[in-house]
């Protein structure tokens, strides 16, 4: 007689993590998991495993400490993040997963996040890791805070249009789409991951958003200009298990150590907001 798919889900998901790691990962509320995989496909089944295993990854040691996920959160990451195979979402939702580990059992704020991480199309969210690990690289701020607008602004950044289409990976079909650019940097804006002061293009066409009218470019240059939000910061730290973590942390150099090394990181970016 062939084991119920509940048996089977729980398994091969357990299979992604060391001893006893589904019940120290997600504490009491593991037993939930059985319920919300009985319709599940092996290839949802395979992202849930995936997902498990970039969160253990993300909290290291900070496993064995108490601590659990809540249920409202477990079934979102797992509705949600089960459709994503794309790599980068599936290390968001790992990081969305270890960020809402804590002993506040009622502290489900990571069910929206995921919420707002399933929003994004694969297009988004790449250039939301790119817009943010490049500010994260870029930005200098001394010992002000993200949480004061005046210093977001600060932080805007201007990114070479040539290596922003090379770390997104972009094909001449893709990049030949006259929508695609909109899509993507509307749809961050629309969502408040980014302001609404962004623009694609040659340097007549980008000192209209520039915070330092100042700066100069050469007239051959064309780029991608942009700042940060709160919301924006917010979900890269969730993204990276940070979800305890001031808005600054973005600046760590230790946190700097945990990006991705298959995205290629933009270089000749500006710190445009100076």
């Amino acid at each position: 007689m062939p084991e119920p798919v509940t048996t089977i889900g729980i398994g091969a998901i357990a299979a992604y993590l060391g001893k006893d790691g589904l019940s120290k990962l997600l504490g009491p509320t593991a037993d939930y998991l059985g319920g919300e995989l009985k319709v599940f496909t092996q290839k949802r089944i395979e992202n849930v495993g995936r997902i498990f295993k970039s969160a253990e990854e993300k909290l290291g040691s900070n496993l064995n400490e108490d601590g659990s996920v809540p249920p409202k959160v477990l079934k979102t990451v797992i509705n949600e993040g089960s459709y994503s195979s794309d790599d980068l979402a599936i290390e968001y939702f790992g990081g969305v997963l270890a960020s809402s580990r804590s002993e506040i059992y009622r502290d489900d704020r990571g069910a929206r996040i995921a919420r707002q991480l399933d929003n994004l199309s694969s297009y988004q969210l790449r250039s939301h890791y790119v817009i943010y690990s490049t500010i994260a690289r870029t930005c200098t701020i001394n010992e002000e805070s993200l949480s004061n607008n005046a210093c977001r602004r600060k932080c805007q950044i201007l990114i070479p249009v040539q290596e922003y289409a090379e770390a997104m990976e972009f094909t001449q079909q893709e990049w030949d789409n006259p929508q695609l650019l909109s899509h993507i940097f509307q749809g961050l804006s629309a969502d408040g991951l980014i302001t609404d002061s962004w623009g694609v293009g040659d340097p007549n066409h980008l000192r209209q958003y520039l915070v330092n009218k100042r700066l100069k470019l050469d007239d051959k240059f064309s780029g991608v200009v942009c700042e940060p939000t709160i919301a924006g910061i917010e979900l890269f730290l969730w993204g990276f298990g940070k979800g305890e973590c001031h808005l600054n942390e973005i600046f760590d150099k230790d946190f700097h150590k945990t990006f991705l090394n298959d995205i290629k990181p933009i270089c000749n970016a500006l710190q445009s907001g100076k």
